[in-house]
């Protein structure tokens, strides 16, 4: 990591952050107040 400035690191942080969250807000389906039967029929668990 010495080849890198602290704000290049930074930056690539920020970068995986804003992806992560993008991952969670378009494919990461909503379970809040969802019974456990029917989370595993969306999913295809059961």
């Amino acid at each position: 990591m010495e080849h890198f400035e602290p704000g290049q690191l930074f930056g690539f942080f920020t970068f995986m952050m804003v992806l992560q969250l993008l991952w969670v807000g378009l494919f990461v389906p909503e379970t809040k107040g969802v019974p456990l039967e029917e989370m595993q029929s969306r999913l295809g668990i059961a």
